[in-house]
Order: C-alpha cells, then structure tokens, then sequence
C-alpha cells in the first residue's frame, strides 16, 4: 500500500524474490482499517456498523429490563468499546463523522429511555444522557488525547520517537497558559494529526 495526500502518486512495483507484492486499497492494522489517503471515514464506517450489529443485539435480548446499571454495563462492554477503540489515532474532526459516531450512542439512549421510562422531548438526547450519565463521545475523546499526552511525557507510554515531536513552550509571559507550540497548518488534515489535536487538546484543557 502506498500512502499519499496528492494527485501524484508514485506506485513502484515492489517485488520479494521476483515475485511482485500484491497492492491492496485498505488493510487492518492492530483493529483500525487504514486506506492510501488515509482518511479514516471507511475505518468510521467499518466501525459503525459493528457497533450497530452489537447495539441490534443487545436490544433483541433486553427489551424487558429494567436496570439502568445492567444496560449501561451491555453498552459500555459491547458497544462503546468499539467506537472508542484507537481514537487517538482516527478521532474524527468533520462534522459528518462526528454525527455518525454519535448516532450509536443516541440510538442506545433512545432505547435505554424507551425500556426505562425516562421521559424526553423527540430528538432531544439531554434528559437522557443526563438520567443515563452518558458523556458525550466527542467529549471522552478529547479526554482520552489528554491521558495520552500526559502518559507520554510521564514516561508511562515508552514512546521516545513521539515524545520528540511534541512542542513545548516555553512562555516569555506568565499569564501565557499553553503548554504546547502548535505550528501552523494549511490544511484540515495536518491540523487535527493525532500529535497536533492532544497538543491542541491539552492547551485548551483547564486543568492541565
């Protein structure tokens, strides 16, 4: 597979004892599905769909219960782990991804609020998450830069490569809180880099 951002795409024949290798459009690596353009929209559709699967199960087998607890428990384990497997590495930052991702979860609520009786407006997922405790994904994912970023600088994730590449800062100001320099991008793409968003991430974070 050859990786590239361009029109210009450079395919070399690669052989291993003269025999070509096999060019593939999209290949799984430790769960996550990775294309040429590296967009993770197929890997979010991928992911999607199995936690949808896993959701139409969980609703076939628990329509009669009446334990929050006990449906969270099914959620968190079968569903939310799916959707939240690698974020770091795939965390999406357009709009359509975002609402896809999030239509498992507000699918869940819907049924949790159904089975439970929580009473809510149509369309209006706020009674639920609250009654629920349900953290927005976008919200988890953003924690989730934050723990990686403070695991790596603490040495708890012996990355040394990618400790190299975060930007600290240095402030000349003391009212200056940002940690980390985010250098200036053209595009959406290198922007939201895994690296730049927990960067960006923990600057925006109160607390870190």
């Amino acid at each position: 597979m050859t990786f590239y951002r361009s029109n210009a795409v450079i395919s070399f024949d690669y052989r291993l004892d003269g025999i070509s290798i096999q060019r593939v459009s999209q290949v799984h690596d430790l769960g996550i599905l990775f294309v040429p353009s590296l967009n993770f929209s197929p890997h979010i559709d991928f992911m999607t769909s199995k936690a949808f699967r896993a959701l139409g199960f969980i609703r076939r087998h628990s329509t009669n219960f009446s334990s929050a607890n006990c449906l969270l428990a099914l959620y968190n384990a079968l569903v939310r782990s799916v959707i939240e497997y690698g974020s770091i590495v795939w965390s999406p930052y357009t709009t359509v991804d975002i609402c896809r991702i999030d239509r498992v979860q507000n699918s869940f609520m819907r049924f949790a609020g159904y089975c439970l009786n929580i009473p809510h407006p149509p369309h209006d997922y706020g009674p639920l998450s609250q009654a629920l405790r349900l953290v927005p994904l976008s919200v988890r994912r953003d924690n989730f830069d934050i723990t990686f970023i403070q695991r790596l600088i603490e040495g708890q994730v012996d990355a040394p490569r990618l400790l190299g590449e975060l930007s600290f800062r240095i402030p000349s100001n003391t009212r200056l809180q940002c940690n980390f320099y985010i250098p200036t991008n053209k595009s959406n793409f290198s922007r939201n880099a895994p690296l730049i968003r927990m960067m960006h991430n923990a600057n925006n974070h109160i607390d870190y």
